[in-house]
């Protein structure tokens, strides 16, 4: 849209506005000028009909005095109010006093109210008008007057005593005639109403309307056209003033023709003059927007064409704000063209400025990379992402969050790292697995991951080269890790934290023993369902100076066809979008990534496919799937057993239920000599041997059996007990020690613990795990006490 047709539309709808307030303005008075003097002539109207009706009742009241004057008329009365005849005889004269009074009613009523005669209508009498007000006060002796209906019609009733005990009821009934009077115009036409019904008119015209028209479709005041006539119709209720109980209205049409008329030219002049006047206003405006756009129109082409000359193209002489934009616009030219001439000479300088900055800054920027490029060398021989074997298969994910470009060469680094290794524990093979996230990003992290790999990798190398490092239990190794580890990141003071997953994995046996220091839960993936590992964190990150020194190992099962997944922070640090929020949020639901496991079927490459897709990973991602004897893998064929071990096991448990322990143990000992692969065998026998207190042989089955189950809790204190027994307390502090990484408040194995330092003359060990049982023991007997319920034994 134009300027000019702004200009013409903002002008045109005031105008319009203008014009259509002042039009229902000019309605509303009119019709207020119309309606109060017609409203005024029909009120009129009303007091007229009761002046009249008062002069009437003046009048009848002057012939009753007349009558009682007239001894001739007054005895016609009394007399014929015993002889009908002689009223007949009479009814002449009578009439000729009712016409010469305009009475329309002249009755005779016996001393009972009855009507004895009517001169108005001689046939008809009889009919009992005693309950009549009127008929009462007469009858009492006084005059009385009412305005009601009656067979006549709407009519003034006027009762008076007569001497001879009866009544005389002179009236005037309200007809056309009567109405036509109160009118006193042609152009007035009155109806009256008594509860909705039509008692009178004043002529045809008004009647001829009404016709079958109900009273409550009349209601208000209304204009109409009838007849070629032009009527304003209004209603008026009439005020009787106590002379009658009649509920009467009065509707009136006054015919305003020429009223009409005279409006019609009113409004036909007022809207000629406001139509001259719109267009005199948008002629002018029409003159005033030229005037402004051609001078817009010249200052936009002298801008658009700066080197045309302005002084034949804008007018300078405007007073008014277009010429002062004008003189603005010559100043601004000539800035410009005195500003274009050192121009180029200014931005070869500022060119030149930054062309050296950004020199600088990608000199820094190379330093930088180089410095990040380094680091991440250091790290890619501290981390290893895949392992296979027969049972085992493993492989990790590592997503750094900060990547880089150093001589063409795409790099990343962080603070996540995975490691996947080899070691030997007393001559069994053990997979080493580390995944850990430092804290910080970038080179803090990456520096914190680097001091964790190196630390590491020497624990791991030195227990792949030492022997005497190899004869640890799995529980003593993992503890011994994360001491060492503990005790170099506490160096720092607290500003580099790690946390971390350390695992041993006998693949023999599927125990899976873990130390979990403040990282992501472990996630088990069995039977297409997903559920974490281990709930606690019973330990703080690497480097808290607050960290217990007796850490707590865990050790799990894993079966055929199970998958572990192990990953750090970045697993869950993901910013959604909340359907409830505007803005990005990040994801605080821990088990969305369960949902993804199980979504992904334990797919390793899908699962990352699915946290990338849920939104933006805002930190270092490193994930690592355990695959224990896969299906396909473990199909080997069916063992057969051979029938004298068979034969033997039946001997051994019947001698067994016999109770002849020594045949028992001579049975199972010949079934073990075939076929050494059921730990149950070895279990029995250590139980028996330990009944029988022969503690060399109970600790050497156990040890037997421990080694296919080694989850096996109460077996490790049986063959710590057993070694005790025998003097072997080195031994049997070993495998104390290894049972109380495992339940660190095992009350049983904390006093057995405490006799074995006493008797290897540890003085420090043996004050510490005293002080620790005697707080258990002391915690234990609280709860016994407070509890309500019997205690179990």
């Amino acid at each position: 849209m134009s300027f000019r047709q702004k200009i013409f539309l903002i002008l045109g709808a005031s105008q319009l506005l203008l014009v259509l307030i002042l039009a229902i303005t000019f309605i509303q008075m009119i019709d207020r000028v119309k309606n109060e003097p017609q409203d005024k002539r029909a009120l009129d109207r009303s007091l007229e009909f009761r002046k009249e009706l008062k002069h009437k009742e003046e009048v009848i009241r002057l012939l009753l005095k007349e009558i009682e004057r007239n001894q001739k008329t007054l005895s016609i009365l009394e007399n014929g109010l015993h002889n009908r005849g002689i009223l007949q005889a009479n009814l002449d004269y009578i009439k000729g006093i009712m016409s010469q009074y305009g009475l329309s009613i002249f009755e005779i009523h016996d001393r009972t109210g009855h009507v004895f005669f009517r001169f108005h209508r001689p046939a008809d009498y009889g009919d009992d008008k005693s309950g009549q007000k009127i008929v009462q006060e007469a009858l009492q002796g006084r005059i009385a007057s009412t305005l009601e209906i009656g067979h006549s019609g709407l009519g003034l009733r006027v009762t008076a005593p007569l001497r001879g005990g009866g009544l005389m009821m002179v009236g005037q009934v309200v007809d056309d005639k009567f109405i036509h009077t109160i009118t006193g115009s042609e152009d007035i036409h009155l109806a009256i109403f008594e509860k909705g019904k039509l008692i009178s008119f004043s002529d045809p015209t008004i009647s001829k309307y009404l016709g079958d028209r109900k009273p409550e479709d009349l209601s208000g005041a209304s204009r109409f056209t009838f007849e070629g006539k032009h009527f304003y119709l209004t209603q008026v209720p009439y005020e009787n003033q106590g002379l009658s109980n009649l509920k009467l209205d009065f509707l009136l049409m006054i015919d305003e023709t020429e009223l009409y008329e005279s409006t019609r030219n009113l409004w036909l002049y007022c809207g000629l003059i406001a139509l001259a006047v719109f267009g005199g206003i948008l002629f002018a405006s029409y003159r005033f927007s030229r005037d402004i756009i051609n001078a817009v129109k010249a200052l936009n082409f002298a801008m658009k064409n700066p080197a045309e000359d302005e002084s034949t193209i804008v007018d300078l002489h405007r007073s008014d704000e277009l010429g002062e934009m004008a003189e603005v616009f010559i100043h601004m030219k000539k800035d410009l063209l005195d500003h274009q001439m050192f121009l180029e000479k200014k931005v070869e300088e500022k060119t030149k400025e930054l062309q050296e900055t950004l020199t600088d800054l990608r000199a820094l920027k190379e330093k930088q990379d180089g410095d990040y490029y380094l680091t991440s060398l250091l790290l890619r021989p501290l981390a290893t992402l895949k392992y296979e074997s027969n049972s085992t298969k493993i492989r990790g994910i590592l997503r750094q969050k900060k990547t880089f470009v150093f001589r063409k060469k795409e790099s990343d680094i962080g603070g996540d790292l995975v490691s996947i290794s080899e070691i030997v524990l007393y001559g069994k093979k053990y997979l080493v697995i580390m995944n850990s996230d430092a804290m910080g990003k970038s080179i803090q992290g990456a520096g914190g991951a680097l001091v964790m790999g190196t630390v590491f990798k020497a624990i791991v190398s030195r227990t792949q080269i030492s022997r005497t490092n190899q004869k640890k239990t799995p529980e003593k190794w993992l503890k011994d890790c994360y001491t060492e580890l503990q005790n170099v990141f506490v160096t720092f003071d607290g500003t580099m934290l790690v946390s971390a997953m350390i695992c041993l994995l006998d693949e023999e046996t599927g125990a899976l023993y873990s130390i979990n220091a403040e990282h992501p839960n472990m996630v088990l993936y069995r039977d297409r369902k997903a559920s974490f590992v281990d709930p606690d964190f019973p330990l703080r990150k690497l480097g808290f100076s607050e960290n217990t020194s007796e850490p707590l190992v865990r050790v799990d099962k894993l079966e055929a066809g199970d998958l572990i997944f192990i990953g750090s922070d970045g697993r869950d640090d993901i910013i959604i979008q909340d359907p409830n929020s505007a803005e990005p949020v990040m994801n605080e639901d821990e088990n969305l990534f369960l949902r993804f496991v199980e979504l992904s079927g334990g797919n390793l490459e899908d699962l990352e496919r699915l946290i990338s897709a849920a939104g933006e990973i805002s930190d270092d991602l490193s994930l690592l799937s355990i695959s224990y004897k896969e299906v396909e893998a473990i199909s080997s064929p069916i063992k057969t057993v051979s029938e004298e071990y068979s034969r033997l096991l039946q001997i051994g448990i019947k001698e067994y239920k016999k109770g002849n322990t020594e045949k028992t143990k001579e049975a199972f000992a010949q079934a073990l000599a075939i076929d050494d692969s059921d730990p149950a065998l070895y279990k029995q026998l250590a139980r028996i041997s330990i009944n029988a207190k022969e503690y060399d042989m109970g600790a050497k089955y156990s040890e037997a059996y421990l080694s296919k189950i080694p989850f096996d809790n109460e077996y490790i204190f049986y063959i710590s007990y057993c070694l005790r027994k025998t003097k072997d307390y080195w031994k049997s502090l070993e495998f104390s020690e290894k049972l109380r990484s495992r339940e660190p408040e095992n009350i049983r194995n904390l006093k057995h613990l405490v006799a074995l330092y006493r008797l290897t003359g540890n003085r420090m060990k043996f004050k510490s795990t005293i002080t620790v049982l005697k707080a258990i023991l002391a915690a234990t007997d609280s709860e016994t006490n407070n509890s309500s319920e019997p205690a179990l034994v």
